[in-house]
């Protein structure tokens, strides 16, 4: 092993399309689930580093993640702090993640009894949470929810306990809430499930009891939130005696938020019937206990009162529902529960709401709870909620989003601890955030987008620099091709922030990528499951600002020498066909140039590079495909499970016209192509376990076959040409990479097998280093389980024997195959703050992941 490290300079991956997956931390700190894993990312970190950090663990998508917050919120300190997170998965288990002693991330406990995938959590929000033993619940798509007491034993472990199974029969638990009854230690849990009833568990001797079924929503309930009502700030104009007493909610009130499907948020109220005159009737101070108890009486009888249903339709009520709680200390107490309000003004289904956290009151700092919601909604928007002072009805104060475009609508929407960020998540595995710049002594509200992330959200195919190496392009099965860049700009001071962002979309299909090759700096052919090799060429406002973005000068000199963007009547044409198919896409907006990371809404649609032609030939999906390094021709193949269709079909890039005669040695499908550095050979890899070399030759058919190799007892997977094009590199199934070198005859040219390395799993990528490091080459070498292996010969020389350079750590590396590798060596200086780095290895693999890791030497 080397004094030489390896470490994570970028990585990018999608939300996952569902409505629970994220969780805003009081830290700051977002937890998302991406695929398998849970990222972590700082939304308001001024300088957008993106993706901090990825925790592996789960064997299958994660479902839901949640804060457990702990500590006590004082009359004017907020104390409460997120200590774990906690996460549920598609696997059917839970896990628990917090900081140990060294500030990294450990996952401190698995809980494994659910017999289906875990969908919801719900977890303690309250003013105070003062325990030694975190309470929590999970809800499973096998209709049962489980209560959970969780202890911590160390820095690393914990300890948790299951304390109750409660069975919903057929419904199963879309959301959990819980919180604790007014003026009490009391737990109440809130369920929204599949049967558009409201559930409410009221904790009795250590047990939640069923106690309420709430009537009203018309579909699933989606969202449920806690909050405990705080009296409001009132206008200089506006008394409390102004304020009619039906209006009036008191200190220490619960209210709870639900969302459904039919497209209203509904508030509940949970309030203290106290025993004092005051509560029964405020007029009359002369009422006697009779009059209490009949009152009492009329509020029992109005829970289950059929006046509140007209047909199917359920009215509004504004009828209590009473419940009597056994308190400890105090003994029986009584709550009654009202429907307080119904918000209107989404068009679609609803999916999240969100309390603003709790804040401190300017001025007196006094401890305050903002009567602030914020819903997500599939109409393409979220809105901002809070109720008139003088009336207290609830109204839609902002509303984000977009009026048309390609969005699907929002899955989930989250306030930050100040409540000036917003930050929502939606289909296309991106973030949405917006901060408020209205001013903070007053209450105008200005909500403006901010730079976010964004990511692949299916497998990873492909990957390459572009010729220039400037920037770095991934395909999907997602349907859609990436390019990624460096934001290079100044902050704080003139300090260098460099920062990698999603800078174009350039290619959005209707058919899975598999593969794509640069033809040269600025053009690029793809190949999917349509059969159709189709080639694209950079806009000039693409050029324009990757050159801003970059803050490179030098690019924009090459606009004049390349073809491509001398014809202006392509573009014109490429701006009417964008201007016709999207209504919100004009002239104007494709021709912006950027100088910050393009926002989703502008990814989706005007980030599109023109397509120039189409290559046809083939007869199947597309596998593989690479542009020779002049870029004079295209190579590609595709599935075949017969010989007749293994063939490797040549394109000429200056007619776009198929060569005759394709390229015939294999029998089944051909999985990579590479054309050796200076063109002279073209190296094929198949599933037929066989690997075959083409010599460049003089006339019509530009390369021709000279020898092939039964090189391995699996599927060859990748190869790989040294920078010297003295030797190659092949991947297999067979869990072996070997190194070929070649031995000069007098009858033919033979490559001979001069060293084989072994792991324990199969090869999927391999990867030459583009430079000798210490006179040695590098190979970097990606396994099916994830891992990334960095492997040196002895010298330039001695290729016989190879030994471990570094073992890349596994929460830098992929839960799953790693489907490409491609090493960096140039213009990685200008935006780095570390010299030593001399290399960068860009890595994708099936768990949507793209990494950009920096070699220090």
């Amino acid at each position: 092993m080397s004094s030489s490290k390896i470490y994570l300079e970028f990585t990018s991956i999608g939300c996952n399309k569902l409505p629970q997956i994220a969780s805003w931390g009081y830290d700051g700190l977002l937890a998302f689930g991406a695929n398998n894993y849970v990222a972590l990312y700082y939304p308001e970190d001024p300088e957008s580093k993106g993706i901090i950090a990825t925790l592996s663990g789960h064997k299958d998508k994660v479902n839901c993640v949640e804060f457990i917050n702990r500590g006590n919120n004082y009359l004017h300190e907020i104390n409460q702090t997120n200590i774990a997170i906690i996460s549920g998965s598609a696997d059917k288990t839970v896990r628990i993640w917090k900081k140990n002693k060294s500030d990294k991330w450990v996952n401190s406990a698995i809980l494994e009894s659910h017999n289906g995938s875990v969908n919801t959590l719900g977890v303690v929000r309250s003013r105070n949470i003062i325990v030694e033993k975190d309470l929590f619940a999970t809800g499973s798509s096998d209709g049962v929810i489980k209560i959970w007491e969780r202890c911590e034993l160390d820095d690393t472990k914990d300890s948790v306990e299951c304390i109750q199974t409660i069975n919903l029969g057929s419904k199963y638990p879309i959301d959990l809430a819980i919180s604790y009854l007014p003026e009490s230690k009391v737990p109440i849990l809130a369920c929204g499930s599949t049967d558009k009833r409201l559930l409410l568990f009221v904790q009795k001797n250590g047990q939640f009891i069923e106690s309420l079924s709430l009537q009203g929503h018309e579909n699933w309930i989606r969202s449920l939130s806690f909050a405990t009502y705080t009296t409001p700030i009132l206008p200089q104009n506006l008394s409390s005696n102004d304020i009619k007493n039906e209006y009036k909610l008191q200190e220490g009130d619960l209210l709870l938020a639900s969302g459904s499907q039919d497209k209203y948020i509904r508030i509940w109220k949970i309030s203290l019937v106290k025993n004092d005159q005051e509560e029964v009737d405020k007029g009359k101070g002369n009422e006697n206990g009779n009059e209490k108890k009949s009152l009492i009486k009329d509020l029992l009888a109005n829970v289950l009162d059929d006046g509140t249903f007209s047909g199917n339709k359920v009215q509004l009520s504004t009828k209590a529902h009473i419940i009597d709680v056994e308190v400890a200390k105090d003994g029986d107490k009584r709550y009654s529960i009202m429907f307080e309000a119904l918000l209107m003004g989404h068009d679609d289904w609803i999916y999240s709401v969100c309390w603003q956290p709790p804040c401190l009151i300017k001025g007196n700092l006094k401890y305050h709870q903002p009567m602030t919601i914020l819903t997500s909604s599939s109409d393409k928007s979220m809105m901002i909620w809070k109720p008139e002072p003088d009336t207290g009805v609830w109204v839609n104060l902002t509303r984000v989003g977009e009026i048309g475009g390609y969005t699907l609508g929002f899955l989930g929407g989250l306030f930050n601890k100040k409540g000036n960020y917003i930050i929502s998540h939606g289909h296309t595995g991106a973030f949405h955030l917006w901060k408020n710049i209205g001013q903070d002594d007053s209450d105008s509200e200005d909500w403006q987008p901010q730079v976010s992330i964004s990511g692949h959200f299916n497998s990873v195919k492909d990957i390459s620099w572009d010729r220039g190496f400037n920037y770095l392009t991934s395909v999907s099965l997602d349907q859609t091709a990436r390019i990624f860049a460096p934001w290079c700009r100044n902050i704080d001071n003139d300090k260098l922030a460099v920062t990698w962002h999603e800078i174009s979309r350039p290619q959005i299909h209707g058919y899975d990528i598999n593969c794509f090759s640069f033809v040269n700096k600025w053009r690029y052919v793809s190949g999917s499951d349509e059969k159709v090799l189709r080639v694209f060429d950079a806009p000039k406002t693409f050029v324009q600002s990757l050159s801003k973005l970059m803050n490179d000068p030098g690019i924009l000199e090459e606009l004049v020498n390349i073809k491509n963007f001398e014809a202006a009547a392509q573009e014109e044409e490429f701006l009417s066909r964008q201007s016709y198919s999207h209504s919100s896409a004009t002239p104007n907006s494709l021709l912006q140039t950027l100088d910050k990371p393009p926002f989703e809404e502008h990814l989706l649609q005007h980030t599109l590079w023109p397509e120039i032609d189409k290559l046809y030939g083939h007869g199947f999906e597309l596998i593989s495909v690479e542009a020779s390094n002049d870029g004079k021709y295209i190579a590609s193949a595709c599935k075949a499970t017969i010989a007749e269709h293994a063939v490797i079909r040549l394109y000429d890039t200056s007619t776009w016209k198929e060569l005759p005669n394709p390229l015939q040695s294999h029998t089944l499908t051909v999985t990579q192509i590479k054309f050796s550095h200076n063109d002279k050979y073209l190296l094929s890899v198949s599933r037929d376990r066989i690997w075959s070399i083409f010599e460049k030759c003089e006339g019509t058919i530009p390369y021709k076959f000279i020898t092939k190799n039964k090189a391995h007892s699996r599927i060859i997977w990748d190869c790989s040409w040294s920078h010297d094009d003295k030797l190659f590199a092949t991947g297999s199934r067979d869990k072996t990479v070997k190194i070929w070198t070649q031995i000069k005859s007098q009858e033919q040219t033979q490559w001979d097998c001069k060293s084989t390395i072994k792991f324990q799993e199969a090869v999927t990528a391999i990867d030459f280093a583009p430079i000798f490091i210490n006179q040695r080459y590098l190979l970097a070498i990606g396994l099916e389980n994830g891992k990334i292996f960095i492997y040196q010969s002895e010298d330039e020389n001695q290729i016989e024997k190879w030994n471990e350079f570094i073992e890349v750590d596994k929460n830098e590396c992929h839960v799953s195959s790693v489907n490409k590798l491609m090493w960096r060596n140039k213009n990685i200086q200008k935006f780095m703050n570390n010299e030593n780095v001399k290399l960068q290895l860009a890595s994708c693999g099936n768990d949507y992941c793209v990494r950009l890791l920096n070699l220090v030497i």
